[in-house]
């Protein structure tokens, strides 16, 4: 039976496999190259580049050091008190 996963080759020619692999690898396989859009694949890489230095530059900021901290007893209270809620009605 033909299986087929998403895969993606590097410059370098290293196969990164982009999903879970379901079955077991064993046996041969044909490869297909596909066209290559650069554009998208370009645009893509700056966009994960870009939220990757802005989720640093959050964690980094005196606002998230400085947030408020909840605790975890009260927090716990609240949630279970929800979820009573939830079940009696």
């Amino acid at each position: 039976m033909l299986k087929t996963i998403h895969v993606e080759i590097d410059p370098t020619g290293h196969i990164h496999v982009l999903e879970p692999i379901p079955f077991k690898l064993e046996g041969r396989a044909l490869h297909t190259l596909l066209e290559s859009d650069t554009k998208e694949r370009d645009a893509t890489t700056a966009e994960i580049k870009g939220n990757a230095s802005r989720a640093l530059r959050l964690l980094a900021s005196p606002r998230f050091q400085h947030r408020p901290k909840a605790n975890p007893e009260e927090t716990q209270r609240h949630i279970s008190a929800i979820r009573d809620e939830w079940n009696n009605d």
